[in-house]
């Protein structure tokens, strides 16, 4: 589908209004064509941002989201939605350093250890490589960006 497909069938199947009578309600003042114009705009965002799996867009309540599934598909959605919240952001007694380590990261890890390994196995038998040695210093380097 091109993008004005995906707008049409997104607007046409959104109820704006029922978005834009919550919205009178609280005393705003929007036309249903400013919700039908910032709909477009949101999801044109969502359509041009192909270099990211996830993207989010908001404005004036309505946001578009587009989220590639599983490489095979993509989901393009139109929400409507106030946000009413409290936040507060304390320090902690004690910092905490837990990184959560992704799948790909914990496989990269994995092979830039064993490469490490195979060098300095190399290593022992050819002590005079100076191309290992800055190959095994590379590589203490990367894993230490890992860590």
């Amino acid at each position: 589908m091109n993008l004005e497909e995906i707008q049409n069938k997104l607007i046409n199947d959104f109820d704006f209004s029922k978005a834009l009578n919550i919205i009178n309600k609280i005393g705003e003042n929007f036309t249903e064509n400013d919700l039908i114009e910032n709909a477009k705009g949101l999801i044109k965002m969502t359509y041009t941002s192909r270099e990211m799996d996830y993207v989010f867009f908001e404005s004036a309540y309505l946001s578009a989201t587009r989220n590639y599934l599983d490489g095979v598909e993509v989901y393009y959605s139109l929400n409507f939605s106030m946000d009413i919240q409290s936040n507060l952001t304390l320090e902690l007694d004690e910092p905490f350093n837990d990184k959560v380590v992704t799948e790909k990261e914990f496989i990269l890890k994995e092979e830039l250890q064993n490469l490490l390994e195979e060098n300095i196995s190399y290593l022992e038998e050819n002590s005079d490589s100076k191309f290992i040695n800055e190959n095994i210093t590379k590589i203490k380097e990367m894993l230490k960006v890992l860590d």
